[in-house]
């Protein structure tokens, strides 16, 4: 076989599409990142898999990471992505940054959005899951440069993508983040460990029933609130570390925000139409810093599921409780509603207090 060699300096360059036809049709092609080189290859290729566990000596069980070309191509493989993830991706993506991730399948999955024009354009034209361990058999240093390839692998891939020298010459950090804020160091790499540091985001818990109605209108009234009170726009509290979330004690996972409560919130201009109800999991009050609930019924059920040192962030939301307005008429929604709202103003100060963003403005 013949190594073929791109030398391509342009994210525009028309043979990337070259490059990425190698890819589709079960090649290996050595690409460039601002890591290091990687080999990239179709993931559901399987013949191209087998070809790749014997260029890196790796055993056929070693899952690889998946290489994507955008923020928004997570959802390709993910359903829902912990809050720390969304938060880590946001500071760091594109960048040296690797995420392990549980997948729906109960295993994990390792993600990566390279920081390299060319790169990405090269996956985002592949159409396929890409994958790109660094170019190396195991045991050997990562390719830095095309050189470095063509020394390991020269006649035994396909092609390599000479863009100069990886700019920082340096693996990926691995971190695999676990629940909502759960990191742990998995390979040491290009970022530092700081930078991992759960305590950069905080948590809002809001909790009723079925997560169909009371709590997400109270999670939608609190991201306004916080919002406002910031000077942000509601899609920007993420990228401050700021998530507020809801679930219910006797949630069905997956369903949406209740017709009258939807239509309540439009009112106020908040959209909940994307809203997917959760099923309340201990590890939810674990990693919350502060937990409103609806009623003393909640309180004792979120007590039950978790031990008592995360007991004393459980609070009611309301001191005279919020019933359940499910299968009322909207006027009654209307009535919740604003009960839960005017319960948001009184506790605002109160959640603002643990917002690092929040501090650092006053």
């Amino acid at each position: 076989m013949k190594t073929r060699v791109f030398r391509v300096t342009n994210p525009r360059d028309s043979r990337i599409e070259k490059v990425a036809e190698i890819i589709r049709g079960g090649g290996i092609v050595a690409i460039p990142t601002e890591t290091v080189y990687g080999l990239a290859a179709n993931r559901d290729d399987p013949g191209a898999i087998k070809r790749l566990n014997a260029l890196k000596q790796r055993p056929p069980d070693k899952r690889y990471t998946i290489h994507i070309a955008s923020r928004n191509a997570v959802w390709s493989y993910l359903t829902e992505m912990p809050p720390l993830a969304r938060f880590l991706s946001r500071k760091h993506w594109p960048g040296p940054m690797t995420l392990v991730l549980d997948a729906a399948s109960g295993t994990t999955i390792g993600l990566r959005l390279p920081d390299h024009d060319i790169a990405r354009r090269i996956i985002d034209a592949a159409c396929v899951t890409v994958i790109a361990p660094s170019a190396n058999p195991s045991g050997k240093k990562p390719a830095k440069n095309a050189e470095d390839v063509l020394a390991y692998f020269d006649g035994k891939i396909d092609a390599v993508v000479d863009s100069g020298p990886a700019r920082l010459g340096v693996a990926s950090t691995v971190v695999r983040i676990k629940d909502w804020r759960k990191s742990r160091v998995m390979r040491k790499g290009a970022l530092p460990q700081e930078s991992f540091d759960d305590e950069q985001i905080f948590i809002l818990l809001l909790v009723c029933t079925g997560n169909m109605c009371r709590s997400p209108m109270a999670e939608a009234f609190f991201k306004m609130a916080i919002a406002e009170n910031l000077s942000l726009q509601v899609r920007d509290l993420e990228e401050m570390g700021i998530f507020v979330l809801s679930a219910g004690t006797d949630a069905t996972a997956g369903g949406p925000a209740s017709t009258h409560a939807q239509s309540v919130l439009l009112e106020h201009g908040f959209d909940l139409s994307a809203h997917r109800s959760r099923h309340l999991q201990p590890f939810m009050l674990e990693d919350a810093d502060i937990i409103f609930a609806m009623t003393h019924y909640h309180i004792d059920a979120i007590k039950q599921r978790t031990t008592k040192k995360h007991h004393n962030k459980v609070k009611l939301l309301h001191p005279d409780t919020i019933e359940d307005p499910i299968g009322q008429p909207l006027e009654v929604y209307r009535r919740v509603a604003d009960k839960i709202r005017d319960a948001v103003k009184m506790r605002l100060e109160e959640v603002l207090s643990h917002i690092p963003a929040a501090k650092s403005k006053s």
